[in-house]
Formats: structure tokens, sequence, C-alpha cells
């Protein structure tokens, strides 16, 4: 009886972890060390209640409760046993099924069958509070740990909080001794133009503003200094240019492009 047992739901704990490191409650935006992540719960565990442990019970949801790597790596470390429920997709977001019902069951047969005298609770969901409260009718010592909030406030059930016997938050410098943020790659950066007429095109400088009088030339303007100066290419001139030039690797320094929003 005086040993003391981890219920982990680990959908809480690594969604409160990804959103204290990386600002979004997505596991796909952190990397976790699953070895040393039973090894700090372990030892946190025996540490806050003064009890050698009996078991981790890991509860997640999966695809058809089809085990993920993840999974299969957690199952087979001493101490740990996995419960999986489902994994569904809705409007476009995941969601667990049966997770918090299996730790209910769980939590309650061993607090009726007096397998432990501690149980742990990693999770913030308030369904829980009817088996904590008969694990408690029991005899058994709730504590109850949180993650620590990225907004500094509660990310779990006031209720549960309430009703537990004891309470300890995983800061973020416990975190981070097994999960860090992953990575997200900036913008890639453009890549230069291969076809010499497409250099020239984004090379130009942007057309001018047009006048007040609907981009035709004031009356002071001169008729020659309405007209493009001769000599500048069109599109299709440097569509031309590019041809040629692609196969001379060449191209005029000093060639620029006007654009019209009337020819083109």
């Amino acid at each position: 009886m005086d040993r003391c047992v981890v219920l982990v739901d680990a959908g809480y704990l690594l969604g409160a972890a990804a959103s204290l490191l990386a600002g979004e409650p997505m596991r796909s935006r952190i990397t976790v060390d699953h070895s040393a992540l039973i090894r700090g719960l372990r030892e946190r565990a025996e540490a806050d209640t003064g009890r050698d442990l009996l078991r981790i019970y890991w509860f997640d949801g999966a695809p058809d409760r089809v085990p993920q790597p993840e999974h299969r790596r957690l199952r087979v470390m001493p101490r740990v046993t996995v419960r999986l429920g489902a994994l569904t997709r809705s409007e476009g977001r995941w969601a667990q099924k049966g997770v918090d019902a299996a730790m209910h069951a769980e939590l309650t047969e061993l607090a009726r069958n007096r397998a432990c005298s501690d149980i742990v609770l990693v999770t913030g969901d308030g369904d829980l509070l009817p088996g904590l409260m008969s694990a408690k009718e029991h005899g058994v010592a709730v504590h109850l740990w949180a993650v620590q909030a990225a907004d500094g406030d509660y990310n779990q059930s006031e209720d549960l909080v309430a009703e537990a016997d004891e309470r300890r938050v995983l800061d973020r410098e416990w975190i981070t001794r097994a999960v860090r943020a992953r990575e997200v790659a900036g913008p890639c950066a453009p890549q230069p133009p291969t076809r010499p007429e497409i250099a020239a095109i984004l090379s130009a400088p942007l057309p001018e503003p047009a006048s007040k009088n609907g981009g035709r030339p004031a009356p002071s303007e001169s008729r020659e200094e309405a007209q493009p100066s001769k000599g500048v290419p069109t599109p299709r001139d440097l569509a031309a240019l590019g041809r040629t030039a692609a196969a001379s690797q060449l191209q005029p320094a000093n060639a620029t492009l006007r654009w019209s929003s009337d020819k083109g």
C-alpha cells in the first residue's frame, strides 16, 4: 500500500508544454525526450510523496487506438503502462475520445483495491473530479500536478484544484529538461531568376505615379517629353532580348522597362 502511482494525461502535459515553450498547444511544435520525461516524473513523484513508485500510467489518444512510435517506445520502459483512447479529427482539429474515461476508471480501481497510498494526477480535465473524490474516500492522498501556464494563470479545472490534497506546478525549468521547442524554419529567401528577361523585369524601376489629369501629360509638357524615350525596350523587346541574352549569357546594362496600363 505504501507506494505511489502517477496517472499522466499526455494530451494535457504535452499540449501545455507546447503552449509554454512554443506559444501554441500543438505537440508538433515540440520535441520530447521520453526517457528523460519518465525519469523526471518518477523522481519527482517519489520525492513529493515520500513513497516508492509502483507504476506510471500514460494515457493518450491514437488514430484507431493504434500505438504510434512514441507509444511503442514508452510501453517497453520499466514501470510504464500505456493506455490509448481514440484520436479523431473534427472540423480540422484533433480530439481525444475515451482518455478521461480510462483515467477515471483506473483512478477509482486503484483506490478501491488499495493498490497505493498516493496518486499523482497530471491533468487539467474537470471530468476527473468524481474519480478524484472517490479516491479520497478510499483513503488515498491525491496530488495534482500542473504544467506552468504560458499566461501565468491556471490551465486546470478550478474544481479539480480545489479538491486535490496537494498541488504542484511543473515549471519551465523542469519541463525543459525533457521537452524542447522545435525550431521553425523561416520563410525561404526568393531564388534569383535564371532567365535574363525575368531578371530585367524584376530589376526595372516601378512605374511613376499618374498625374492628376489621368496620366495625360500636363499642357506645359512638350509632346517629346510625354513620349517614352526612344530606344527603351517594351516587354516584347525584352523577351526577344532574353532569348539572345540567354544564348550569350550577356545582358545590356542600360536595359530598362516601361509599363503602360493601356498598352501593356
